[in-house]
């Protein structure tokens, strides 16, 4: 799911850390000057950031093609202009081995910018979110899929537009675009670097977009979309259709129908149903509710079988699988776990919209097997799949962690990495403790706070982590792990079922969890001050004790972080272990035993993120 799916974690991260580079760019003497100018700094400016951003493969492979000067064309434009205020588009994309992944790194650079005049020069004053622009209210789309070699769409929309400057969306760049009609006529339009803007008056209308795009055959960067003789696939965050990027503005809903050669089959990782016509068999596919975007799958050797479970009060659940004779884990084991982890997680959480999912093997994704990303109402594997749980050295349970997504799949705006990756591993920690008992969940919070000091205390916070980079993984679901402590189990279940199901139908962020959860918090509870600097912090707090007779004073730091903390002393004149809970809320908090404390343990069940 996107930007979870979408973002491909480091992929987008490098070109965001460039990005400031076109901020900071001097002043021109027009705008047209302006947009070149920022346009031919952008691989020069980006070049110094990449080296410091990240040092994996992905991180190399744009430092390498940037600093060799391998970009695609993109725009350049001045679509408005006044004598004080103007409009650019200016885009581009590093030229990488796949084209959805080279879209999604150019998002960082590609957009739609204000320029004011100042004292005769020209500056850029602002990026405008392109969501702002306009919204997307649902999306007909036509596919024919030739195996091995891409795709002709035609896709269309029924959109809103806000405002004076047209509408723009992402699209894959290397797209060939044929057509775009809106009201009947062709209205002026540019494309460009992963960016397409329609000149359109404000208000409602329908937009048809038609276009072909070569997917590339890997055998490497498959990650994205592939496309081979035998199977392929083109994720959500391939940008195969047009939307803005995983905001509230492209919750539509779907209309597809796709038609490929009848040796195939096609999963489009929504409800559908199928028929053959001649030499083709065609897909028709319907969203049970709104949708960011879609993910495409074909297979010509799958056996697709469908089983359905009874889910209590929730009805009749049924799970399609897509999948090839050798997958293993066989269709009946997967299908226990997917019945298990849904009846564990709807019981708790409430169900997630919709008695339709499928589990779907996308061979074509060749360099990364396992369980992989979950997609509308899709849980989508690679290769022949992966473990459903794995217990080296670790208990872990990919396969319950890409199903719980269906809870928060909406998430969006501000930490929504927290509220999606954040939330599936919380949800891993409840399937892995329901499955092989309390110690493994235990070892499993110690390996995520291991592993969050390790990568990431200091250096990134959860709402800075748009790029999906990995501290999400790891401080995310700790955050979650102490809002349940902090509120008590029935509080945080009755909160985060409230917010599953009202961000289901209404895209939202983390304020709303909050909001959710101060209905179901005890007394003294302030769910926003104790999730927000969480969410702002870089790091998590450590904590100093001093003893002083029968009193115990604690230190903290950072001072904004809030939490409920137990402390277990050993009190001298009775020889016994006394445990308190005390908030803490304040730089320093003094908490008294019935006598003189000689030994205090802090946390000692180990419910909080603690700096030892």
């Amino acid at each position: 799911m996107l930007w979870q799916t979408f973002i491909a974690g480091i992929l987008y991260l490098a070109l965001l850390a460039a990005a400031p580079v076109a901020f900071h760019a001097r002043a021109q003497s027009s705008p047209q000057e302006l947009a070149q100018t920022l346009t031919d700094r952008w691989a020069a400016g980006a070049t110094a950031k990449f080296a410091a951003v990240y040092p994996f493969r992905e991180g190399r492979e744009v430092l390498t093609a940037v600093a060799a000067g391998k970009l695609a064309g993109g725009l350049a434009r001045v679509i408005r202009v006044s004598q004080a205020q103007a409009v650019l588009l200016i885009s581009g994309v590093p030229l990488l081995p796949n084209s959805g992944d080279a879209t999604i790194m150019g998002a960082a650079f590609s957009g739609v910018y204000e320029s004011l005049a100042e004292g005769g020069t020209w500056k850029l004053s602002r990026r405008i979110p392109l969501e702002s622009m306009g919204r997307i209210f649902s999306h007909d789309i036509r596919v024919s899929v030739l195996p091995a070699h891409g795709m002709t769409v035609e896709d269309r929309m029924h959109i809103g537009v806000h405002g004076r400057n047209g509408f723009a969306v992402r699209l894959n760049y290397a797209a060939k675009i044929t057509s775009i009609s809106a009201g009947g006529r062709e209205p002026d339009h540019l494309f460009g670097g992963g960016l397409l803007w329609v000149e359109l008056p404000e208000g409602e209308t329908d937009l048809t977009i038609r276009y072909s795009i070569e997917v590339e055959k890997g055998p490497q960067d498959t990650n994205s979309g592939c496309f081979i003789e035998s199977s392929g696939h083109v994720r959500n965050q391939y940008f195969w259709h047009p939307f803005f990027g995983n905001a509230a503005a492209d919750w539509a809903d779907f209309h597809i129908e796709v038609r490929i050669p009848k040796e195939y089959r096609v999963a489009t990782s929504i409800p559908q149903t199928e028929r053959v016509e001649g030499d083709e068999r065609i897909v028709e596919g319907r969203t049970i509710q709104p949708a960011f975007a879609l993910t495409l799958v074909y297979d010509r050797d799958w056996k697709v079988e469908s089983r359905t479970f009874q889910s209590g009060k929730f009805g009749d659940i049924r799970v399609e699988f897509f999948v090839s004779p050798e997958m293993q884990p066989d269709v009946t084991a997967v299908f226990a776990e997917f019945r298990s982890v849904y009846g564990l997680l709807s019981g708790r959480f409430g169900a997630p919209r919709g008695r339709y999912f499928a589990v779907i093997q996308a061979r074509s994704w060749m360099d990364n097997p396992g369980w992989r990303f979950a997609s509308n109402q899709a849980v989508v594997s690679a290769m022949v799949t992966g473990p459903i749980s794995t217990g080296t050295p670790v208990q872990l349970a990919p396969l319950g962690h890409e199903i719980a997504h269906f809870w928060t799949e909406a998430a969006t705006g501000e930490a929504r990495n927290f509220l999606s990756e954040g939330w599936a591993v919380w949800a891993e920690s409840a399937i892995v403790e329901n499955e092989f008992g309390a110690e493994a969940a235990r070892s499993f919070w110690k390996s995520r706070a291991d592993g969050y000091f390790h990568a990431y205390d200091g250096k990134a916070s959860l709402v800075q982590d748009e790029l999906n980079s990995g501290v999400s993984y790891s401080k995310g679901p700790w955050l979650f792990h102490m809002l349940e402590e902090a509120m008590g189990k029935t509080g945080f279940q009755q909160a985060m079922a409230e917010y599953s199901r009202l961000s289901l139908v209404n895209p939202a962020g983390w304020e709303l969890l909050a909001e959710c959860a101060q209905r179901y918090a005890p007394a003294d509870f302030n769910a926003r001050a104790f999730l927000q600097p969480w969410l702002t912090e870089t790091r998590a707090p450590r904590v100093a004790t001093q003893i002083a007779g029968r009193t115990v004073t604690i230190r903290r730091e950072p001072s904004t972080l809030e939490f409920p903390l137990v402390l277990e002393a050993s009190v001298a004149t009775s020889g016994a272990h006394e445990r308190r809970q005390v908030w803490i809320r304040n730089p320093e908090t003094m908490v008294t035993f019935s006598g003189e404390v000689t030994d205090v343990k802090v946390d000692p069940d180990g419910d909080l993120l603690l700096g030892r």
